[in-house]
């Protein structure tokens, strides 16, 4: 695949012991193109666009896709609190400032769920460097329920034989979630999203100390109301049907306030779209071809 694996440094963030860690991102496409940054959820990476990287740089756009930290290539933290909204923030301004991609409205966002709640937070920033947003089944507030059971998932250790065995597991847990997938794709996520543990087994590529933020407070619901109200950029909302964090409830209170926005719907999708189907592709495509031409 077209594209360089890159790094930078960020800082630590409101912690007693200061420090530095690296991150990484892949950066597709032509410098000079319109870039989009895309942001993973809470247990993805940057590879897990990489479909739709693809497809995008074919068509004037340069992507930019982060490993938050904890998670693919990028560093763990020792400290697991580090895991948190702020820290992120810090980092995804660390990025842009690295890429000289600080001009306000310079930059596409496209968030997936944790990504797109960080993409709202920036959206709402004095100077925001975000011209258009596109959130994938994600909105201004997440139910505790939600999160109670994204808690009890993520906090557990899954541990592998092989990368086949990660891969079965990846299909019964996502195959009903992220609509259509071919034996192609399954194999580059499976690839992408497992590392080797220090016993030669295969787990996630992410760091379960992500849980720790969960356990440090009481879960309550995730509630962006306030900076919905103050988004002013052309916005696109991707939602599966199927989904219990992106409720239809959710969408009915979203158009009530905030940014008007379009909606597309996936059938057959549930948390969250993969953004590897050709006609999921297509819509990002199309939005920001057509978004474009009217701006």
């Amino acid at each position: 695949m077209n594209y360089q694996e890159k790094s930078y440094l960020s800082f630590h963030k409101d912690c007693e012991q200061d420090g530095q860690h690296r991150l990484y991102y892949n950066d597709w496409g032509d410098a000079d193109a319109n870039p989009v940054v895309c942001v993973h959820g809470l247990t993805g990476n940057g590879h897990d666009f990489d479909y739709l990287a693809e497809d995008l740089i074919q068509n004037g756009h340069r992507v930019i896709a982060v490993d938050l930290p904890g998670r693919g290539r990028s560093d763990f933290f020792s400290n697991p609190l580090l895991y948190n909204y702020d820290q992120y923030m810090n980092d995804l301004h660390e990025l842009l400032a690295h890429l000289g991609l600080q001009a306000p409205g310079g930059v596409d966002w496209l968030g997936v769920s944790l990504g797109g709640l960080l993409g709202m937070r920036m959206a709402t920033m004095k100077g925001s460097q975000i011209k258009r947003l596109i959130l994938n089944d994600v909105g201004p507030m997440v139910p505790k329920e939600v999160l109670n059971f994204i808690h009890q998932v993520i906090s557990q250790t899954y541990v592998f034989d092989t990368v086949a065995d990660f891969e079965a597991r990846m299909r019964a847990t996502r195959g009903l979630t992220w609509g259509p997938v071919t034996d192609e794709q399954w194999a580059h996520m499976a690839k992408y999203n497992a590392r080797a543990t220090d016993d030669g087994r295969i787990t996630y590529a992410y760091d379960p100390q992500i849980a720790v933020v969960f356990e440090h407070a009481p879960i309550g619901d995730v509630d962006l109301w306030p900076c919905w109200d103050k988004i002013t950029c052309p916005t696109m909302v991707l939602q599966g049907a199927d989904s219990l964090l992106l409720t239809s409830e959710i969408l009915d209170d979203m158009r009530k306030s905030g940014p008007s926005f379009d909606l597309t719907v996936f059938e057959g999708c549930g948390h969250v779209p993969s953004l590897m189907a050709d006609n999921q592709i297509e819509i990002v495509r199309g939005w920001l071809k057509t978004t474009l031409l009217s701006s």
